[in-house]
């Protein structure tokens, strides 16, 4: 073993050394058959994405018939999956073959068959088989985690079904720890009404954080406790709001003395400086006569959704792009977890299966005199084998156990699907941790990612990735001439704290821009302001439906044919312009409206009663038109053999909502 005078990261390895060969003496036989099947899996990564295909196809069809005619699909396209032992290979050829003769059997049978295969990871959430399972980890010595899975709940008859849902399960006696989502808990989260999505979450996590302190649960060792429950983070759009619901619940009156924990995911690199804001905020509730909170540290469990969530909204990604820096961040936030003025207010919750993090964390709170403080948190049914050779070293150990009904099994469908992505990465320690031998090649790369990591904890960039401020002036971008380099106009990110400020300033504009202050809109034409009386419209605010927000001058018949006239006619010259000098107007046209876009969505929120988020889109989605469309006329224009010359006069006859 090091030597306690060495480097704290050298003597990580060290203990990670031991913990990995004393944990391949502990596998299973059935254990290894599971790790066979994994590995069998990750060889052909075409299989992992058809076992994920026929999951799903089990659970959303109704029909059997529907459902085994989709498996067949499936079988026949894909083909069948390599890693299966023979009789489950015998199987799906047999329903290949004639599943729709015995649709009926076979259907049922075959859910059946997931459902059991994914129960070491997925647990029952009826009743009776959850308290079975979890007097057997009583018995075994083992503490639980109970999390319902559930997808965001879409009205508030669901929403109040989840929260009675979470309170019945927590004054199960069986039960110590449960983990919920916001997105759960309130059907109309938005970060844009921040104040009020956080006051009514407040309400309801209330009700379950006082639930968990009223009810006392005994440990296998014996020990009395509250029992206890934490907020889970999910996207990073909800990170703020999350943290802000936390606190201010347990700032309550009469909260003084509940505690309960709250989840941060080092994949991003604001997390570190929301634990810094937790941490300020628990060290004054704790020297105020409060009790103490538990942080749990995760990695993060939602890449996919983070990536495609940032491609679609042409923003940065939110979390670390290099799997480096998420592991460096990890150590970075378990250096400040550790503090003393920190860990006093904040207990450590270290939640991974890469047994260097672990051994880091363990021995860098061994170094604090703080081991009794921290708790390791790890996956029910995952690598069994690592939790048995850590429990001789660390006694205070929690499994994260999601749980589901079996009528609601398709919403696990996307939990297993984010952990066989997440587990099976290239260089996820899970993915190596079933066959790897201590110094063997796969070893040698993980423990060099693992140095390498230490080493990057002091050049971590401490700023978030998405930094858009629609506060400040609008720059012009500029984009490729090829139109097919070109990349769309960034929406704006309303996950981000200062455009619920921007927003509330549009509002403070607009809303009294009416009745007599209303906007007027008067007729433009052949570039004179048409000042003869005309046929007013008044436009109303479809909030307020007595309220007159803008007039405008109606044309009439003599109008539009002097506008034809002036259209034909050109006096501006603008079909003899060059098609770069077009080009560079609408260029400038687009850059107006990126200026304009709060007045702009003022005014589709007055005249046509739209959300921001709505009308935000529909800005960016207009510069694109201003900037894409020149740019394939000018590739038009450019091709040989081929004249270009303008249409002429052309009448746009809009949509209403357009």
């Amino acid at each position: 073993m090091a030597s306690e005078k060495q480097p704290l990261e050298v003597r990580a390895v060290a203990l990670a050394r031991a913990l990995q060969t004393t944990a391949v003496t502990l596998i299973t036989p059935a254990e290894q058959a599971q790790l066979d099947e994994l590995s069998g899996m990750l060889e052909h990564p075409s299989d992992k994405v058809t076992v994920a295909q026929l999951t799903d196809q089990a659970f959303r069809p109704r029909s059997a018939s529907r459902g085994i005619s989709q498996f067949q699909h499936l079988l026949e396209t894909r083909g069948i999956p390599r890693f299966f032992g023979a009789f489950d290979k015998l199987g799906l050829q047999i329903l290949r073959r004639i599943g729709q003769l015995v649709a009926f059997v076979a259907f049922p049978l075959a859910r059946r068959k997931i459902r059991m295969d994914t129960a070491n990871v997925i647990l029952r959430a009826e009743h009776p088989p959850l308290i079975a399972h979890l007097r057997r980890r009583h018995a075994e010595g083992l503490r639980m985690n109970v999390n319902l899975l559930g997808e965001a709940v879409l009205g508030e008859t669901e929403a109040a079904q989840r929260l009675e849902q979470y309170l019945a399960t927590l004054a199960l006696p069986e039960v110590e720890v449960v983990s919920v989502k916001i997105s759960t808990l309130y059907s109309q989260v938005s970060p844009l009404a921040r104040e009020h999505t956080v006051a009514v979450l407040c309400e309801r996590l209330e009700k379950l954080f006082r639930a968990g302190a009223d009810q006392i649960f005994t440990r296998p060792n014996g020990d009395r406790v509250a029992k206890f429950v934490y907020l889970d983070m999910e996207e990073y759009r909800d990170m703020h709001l999350t943290a802000a619901a936390f606190m201010r619940t347990l700032d309550r009156a009469g909260m003084e003395n509940v505690s309960a924990g709250i989840v941060l995911q080092a994949y991003l690199p604001d997390a570190h400086d929301v634990q810094q804001q937790l941490n300020a905020w628990a060290r004054a509730r704790v020297a105020a006569g409060g009790a103490p909170i538990r942080l749990r540290l995760v990695k993060g469990a939602n890449m996919e959704m983070e990536r495609i969530e940032a491609a679609i909204g042409g923003w940065p990604q939110a979390p670390f792009s290099v799997k480096i820096d998420t592991d460096a961040n990890f150590k970075r936030m378990l250096h400040e977890a550790m503090c003393e003025e920190n860990i006093a207010a904040v207990r450590p919750g270290i939640a991974s299966h890469n047994l260097f993090d672990i051994a880091y964390g363990l021995l860098l709170a061994q170094d604090h005199a703080a081991i009794h403080r921290v708790r390791l948190e790890m996956l029910e049914g995952m690598a069994r084998h690592q939790r048995r050779a850590l429990a001789k070293h660390a006694e205070n150990i929690l499994l994260y156990a999601p749980a589901c009904r079996d009528e609601e099994f398709i919403n696990a469908i996307s939990y297993l699907i984010r952990r066989l992505d997440e587990n099976t990465g290239p260089d996820n320690f899970l993915r190596h941790a079933f066959h790897i031998s201590v110094d063997d090649p796969e070893w040698v790369h993980l423990e060099k990612m693992f140095m390498e990591s230490v080493h990057r904890i002091e050049s971590l960039p401490d700023h978030p990735f998405r930094q858009q401020d629609r506060r400040q002036p609008a720059t012009s971008h500029k984009l490729p001439d090829d139109w097919r380099e070109f990349t769309n106009e960034p929406d704006t990110d309303f996950s981000l704290p200062q455009h619920t400020e921007w927003v509330e300033s549009i509002i403070a504009k607009w809303k009294p821009l009416c009745g007599d202050d209303a906007t007027n809109i008067p007729l433009t034409i052949a570039g004179e302001t048409v000042t003869t009386a005309r046929t007013i419209i008044e436009s109303i605010d479809p909030s307020r439906p007595d309220t007159i927000v803008a007039r405008a001058s109606q044309a009439n018949a003599e109008d539009i044919q002097r506008a034809v006239a002036c259209a034909k006619a050109d006096p501006a010259g603008w079909r003899a312009l060059p098609m770069n000098e077009r080009n560079a107007i609408l260029a400038k046209a687009a850059q107006e409206m990126r200026l304009a876009r709060a007045d702009l969505i003022g005014a589709a929120m007055a005249d046509g009663g739209k959300l921001a988020p709505e009308s935000d889109s529909e800005i960016s989605e207009a510069i694109d038109f201003t900037e894409f469309y020149p740019r394939t006329a000018q590739a038009l224009h450019d091709l040989p053999n081929l004249t270009v010359r303008p249409k002429g006069v052309v009448v746009v006859v809009s949509p209403w909502n357009f």
